[in-house]
Formats: C-alpha cells, sequence, structure tokens
C-alpha cells in the first residue's frame, strides 16, 4: 500500500504541471519519479502499456550522457555545476544540470537511463538489455566534425559500436529471431548535426564555404546520416526517433559572441535548410526499409515557440544561461562557480545546451503532440 506522503507528493506535482508557481506549466518531475506516477503527471494515464525493451541513443552533445569523459577531448561536462540537480548534485557529462531528453523519454518507458557506452565494465557490456548512450559532444554526421576539439565519437563510430553491443549480447538471446524481435521493440533515439553546423560549417574557411555553399553542405549530412540508417537498420534497428537541430543561432553564445540582443538569422536558416532535407529523408527510408517506422521530431519549432512565448513556459530569461560562462559567455560553464539558483525559469544552462526545464518541455511534447513529433507522437509511437 503506498503512503499518504506518496499520494500527496503525486498530487502536489500533478497541480504543477497543470497550473505551476508563478505560471510554471512545465515543472519539472523529481528525479525518482516511478514511471506510474509520471504518466499521471503527464496525463497519459496510468494504464498506458508500452512493450519497449530498449532505448539506444545517437548523437551529440544534446544526448551526450558522459561518453566524451573517457575521450580525449576539450568538449566534456564531467565538472560542477553540470549535474547540480542530477543525482547528489553530482556531474554525470550531461550538458545540463540535471536531466536530458534521452532521460526523460526513458522514464517513461519504464526503462533505466541509457549509460554511456564507454564508460561499461566488460560485464555490463555482455549482459545490458535495457539499452547503451553513444552520443558524444562535438562530434556530428560528418566525419570532420568536432576535430577541432579533440577525439570523440562521430556517428559512424557511433554506430560501429552499436554493431559491437549487438555481437556481446547475442549469447544472451536462444536464436537470430529472439534477437531480431528484442530489436525490433527497441527505441532509437538520434539527436545529431547540431555539431555539424555549429563546429563544422562555421569553422570552415571563407574559400572552402564559396566553393561549398551551405546547401551543398546539408546535402552531404543528409546523405552521410542514411548510410547510417541503414547500417542501423541491417543491425536489427526499426523504430527510429530522430531530433531535428534546434534553433541555433538563438544561443546565449551566438548573443554574447555577436554582441548582439536578435538571433543570427544565417544559423537558423542553415538549421532550417537541413530539417527540411532530414524531414523529407525519412519518410523515403521508411518506404525503402522494410519494417521500419520513422517519427521527426521537431525541435525547431519547439525553440521557436519558447522564445515567442516564455511565460506560458515558464521562463523569466531565454537570453542568459544559467551558470557563469567563461569569455564573456561564449564559452562553457567555469569550473566549481555556483550556477543560478531559478533554474527552471531560464531555456539555457550554459550558453549552447537547454535546461534540464526545456530538455523535459522537448520530451513532453513530442510525447503529446503530433504537430512536434510526426505523423505520429512518441505515445503512440511507442505503443504501435
Amino acid at each position: 500500500m503506498r503512503s499518504w506522503t506518496s499520494y500527496f507528493l503525486t498530487f502536489s506535482l500533478f497541480l504543477d504541471l497543470l497550473s505551476g508557481s508563478n505560471g510554471d506549466v512545465f515543472t519539472v518531475p523529481p528525479l525518482n519519479v516511478n514511471q506510474k506516477d509520471l504518466l499521471k503527471l503527464l496525463e497519459l494515464g496510468d494504464d498506458i502499456k508500452f512493450d519497449v525493451t530498449a532505448l539506444y541513443v545517437f548523437g551529440d552533445s544534446t544526448v551526450d550522457s558522459g561518453n566524451n569523459n573517457f575521450l580525449s577531448s576539450t568538449s566534456k561536462a564531467n565538472y560542477p555545476p553540470f549535474g547540480v540537480d542530477f543525482t547528489d548534485g553530482k556531474s554525470t557529462g550531461r550538458f545540463s544540470n540535471g536531466r536530458i531528453e534521452a532521460d526523460f523519454i526513458a522514464q517513461v518507458a519504464g526503462l533505466p537511463f541509457p549509460p554511456p557506452c564507454l564508460g561499461l565494465s566488460k560485464e555490463e557490456q555482455k549482459t545490458l538489455r535495457t539499452g547503451v548512450n553513444y552520443g558524444s559532444s562535438s562530434c556530428g554526421v560528418l566525419p570532420d566534425t568536432g576535430k577541432l576539439f579533440g577525439t570523440c565519437l562521430t556517428f559512424d563510430v557511433q554506430t560501429g559500436l552499436f554493431e559491437t553491443t549487438i555481437k556481446n549480447l547475442q549469447p544472451l538471446f536462444d536464436s537470430p529471431k529472439t534477437m531480431a524481435n528484442y530489436l525490433s521493440k527497441s527505441l532509437f533515439f538520434i539527436s545529431i548535426g547540431n555539431a555539424d553546423i555549429s563546429t563544422g560549417y562555421d569553422f570552415l574557411d571563407n574559400s572552402t564555404k564559396q566553393q561549398t555553399p551551405f546547401p551543398k553542405f546539408a546535402q552531404a549530412i543528409s546523405q552521410k546520416f542514411s548510410d547510417n540508417i541503414k547500417r542501423l537498420y541491417v543491425l536489427g534497428a526499426r523504430k527510429f526517433l530522430v531530433n531535428s537541430v534546434g534553433m541555433m543561432g538563438c544561443s546565449p553564445m551566438v548573443f554574447n559572441s555577436k554582441r548582439s540582443t536578435t538571433c543570427d538569422v544565417e544559423y537558423n536558416e542553415h538549421a532550417q535548410i537541413l530539417n527540411r532535407l532530414l524531414s523529407d529523408l525519412l519518410p523515403k527510408l521508411q518506404s525503402e526499409l522494410v519494417g521500419s517506422k520513422f517519427i521527426f521530431a521537431d525541435v525547431y519549432k519547439v525553440f521557436a515557440d519558447i522564445f515567442a512565448s516564455p511565460n506560458s513556459y515558464g521562463f523569466t530569461n531565454t537570453r542568459d544561461c544559467c551558470c557563469v560562462a567563461g569569455e564573456n559567455g561564449t564559452r562553457p560553464c567555469i569550473r566549481d562557480i555556483r550556477p543560478c539558483n531559478n533554474r527552471n525559469n531560464y531555456v539555457f544552462f550554459d550558453p549552447f545546451h537547454g535546461s534540464e526545464t526545456t530538455h523535459f518541455i522537448l520530451a513532453k511534447r513530442c510525447l503529446k503532440e503530433s504537430s512536434i513529433c510526426s505523423p505520429i507522437n512518441l505515445v503512440d509511437f511507442l505503443r504501435a
């Protein structure tokens, strides 16, 4: 029997999510919320059933949960204040004050947080069946993206690591058919392409940009992305959730580096060009890859909606980041300096990445709205 304390907590959180304090309609659930209570808080009902065997995550810093901690890279979030709202206030490698979108999806599906691939023990590599996170900050779809920061896991490398995971897990299944069924019920969440624009194309010299205008560069990203999806499909992946890139021209880093209060139009145009290519690609892949299913998450639109009406999401600051960032707000959080107290009121935690609240909004809207995750919302997709 559940205690009155548990019921009170659930009811209080439910009220917070409906109305919130100070207009905050997106209060983040507690870190240790169980699946049943979370489904209630999201107004999804407690009788909904998901048959999701695992969550495999691929991408860049938007989903990195600690892989770069194990690499020779300057792009890491393994120090305070990152993780201030995670377990015991410890940094994990997530570029956030707390959970990221992949974590909320895992909690809704009743799965543990997918651990970083490079942090798995040899025993875990052979036994973990609930999913793995291969995301790597500063990396992207194209092989040259991220080299400025040292070593990272490109999409090619991440796909190769997943192939190793599958080989390691094969002895756990009594037949290839059983393993194929397990993989067909797993969700493959991909959030990548942001770094291809920000640290890929943006760092090309002018002569190279003249020879390779961004639409041509975006076509190369789209083709390489398609190649990796096909590799994952051959390995057994069937259900794909693909994030668009975000509204990159409206980050604190852009505002501070350009000393402007307006978004960078060119950055946003590049994001929209790539997003259109990816959005058009997925239906083609679904028709080509028999038995595959795709949904496209319009992260760009979520950010546009937030910037258009921040108060309706409980945000009071869309321009600054919550942590104290280096070089006048154009570099990562400065180590060991306490961030802002009202973190739920900030869209961004550091100059480049969303706060835990922003990640929760991304997950919630994808779960419930077919205008954000299309052609069907994530809840229906997970039940299909």
